[in-house]
């Protein structure tokens, strides 16, 4: 089932970014995260049909090695190509799941490539999650 996201760019692209200006990209990270605590932890089928419902995108794990998941999330075409700092929602998101699930601290970045956007979340062994 496909999504509209004209509400989601129109929130995204000019409210949010309006009232945020240069701490758009930390804002909606902590934001990302803020979502995930607001859902129980997700097994990863459940993570995809999330971002699908959520109109984030098809969200695919692609590695997972060690404390490093790298996930791949081909976002709908008309948030393609955005600029780096607004997939950090959705980084956010997936930090703190993954957190979630292994009771460890872990940190996301998204690196948006010309299609996809490359997600890896890093959780830190050292540091239990609260």
């Amino acid at each position: 089932m496909s999504q509209p996201t004209f509400a989601i760019e129109l929130l995204r692209d000019y409210v949010l970014t309006d009232l945020l200006g240069e701490d758009y990209g930390q804002v909606i990270y902590w934001a990302g995260k803020r979502v995930a605590r607001k859902f129980p932890v997700m097994p990863d089928d459940e993570l995809v049909a999330f971002f699908e419902e959520a109109g984030w995108g098809q969200l695919t794990l692609v590695k997972e090695k060690g404390s490093k998941f790298s996930f791949e999330l081909v976002p709908p075409p008309s948030t393609q190509q955005k600029a780096t700092g607004y997939y950090q929602l959705e980084a956010g998101f997936l930090a703190e799941q993954i957190a979630g699930r292994l009771q460890y601290v872990a940190e996301g970045f998204a690196e948006p490539a010309r299609q996809t956007v490359h997600i890896t979340v890093q959780l830190d062994r050292k540091d239990s999650y609260e």
